[in-house]
């Protein structure tokens, strides 16, 4: 068992003999990464914030399901990704989750105007990049870069053996990579320089 599992197991154990306050131990551990996974999924910060919320409450109510010595990140995050299927189905055409996010960027107090509107762009380019891969590519990057999960663990959470996630990862980085180049600009321009 990794350190964090065996954190996670007894800040569990704790919560299931009683002690609900030691719970707040496990959303200090994984709310930001579950934001960030929200976040990346939904395009809102708000939206993201509110559904990691309901998360950690329906985590709560189940953790007495929950199989003690197994990953309770892949758990948790399973819990959310399922949240955000059923509850959002279908969302609004992936421009609007990039405006969304690239809005509320803009609305922080930069501390330098033209590095946070560089960061702004990249974020956006980033995520609609990530936002076009094919599930079966998107759903591994999410879960390992955005959630923080182990190639094990995502492996797991999707069924699939770790070598496969390696590669979906792999692909993933490269579709990446070429949709991000695509979107550089062009350096023959005038007033580009290389």
């Amino acid at each position: 068992m990794k350190p964090q599992d065996a954190d996670d197991d007894a800040a569990i154990g704790l919560v299931l003999s009683g002690d609900t306050q030691a719970y707040r131990i496990i959303v200090e551990r994984y709310g930001p990464r579950m934001i960030a996974f929200c976040a990346m999924r939904l395009g809102s910060q708000d939206e993201a914030r509110d559904l990691a919320q309901e998360v950690f409450l329906r985590a709560f109510s189940a953790l007495k399901g929950f199989k003690r010595g197994e990953s309770f990140s892949s758990w948790l995050f399973a819990i959310a990704a399922n949240r955000i299927r059923t509850k959002f189905g279908v969302f609004a055409s992936t421009q609007a989750k990039v405006d969304a996010v690239a809005i509320e960027e803009a609305v922080r107090e930069p501390r330098d105007p033209s590095d946070e509107a560089i960061r702004s762009i990249q974020a956006a380019e980033l995520r609609l990049a990530v936002a076009s891969l094919p599930p079966e590519l998107r759903n591994p990057v999410e879960y390992y870069y955005f959630a923080g999960l182990s190639v094990a663990q995502t492996a797991k959470l999707l069924g699939l053996s770790e070598e496969a996630v390696k590669t979906r990862l792999f692909r993933a980085r490269a579709k990446l990579k070429a949709a991000l180049e695509k979107r550089q600009p062009n350096k023959s321009l005038p007033g580009i320089k290389p």
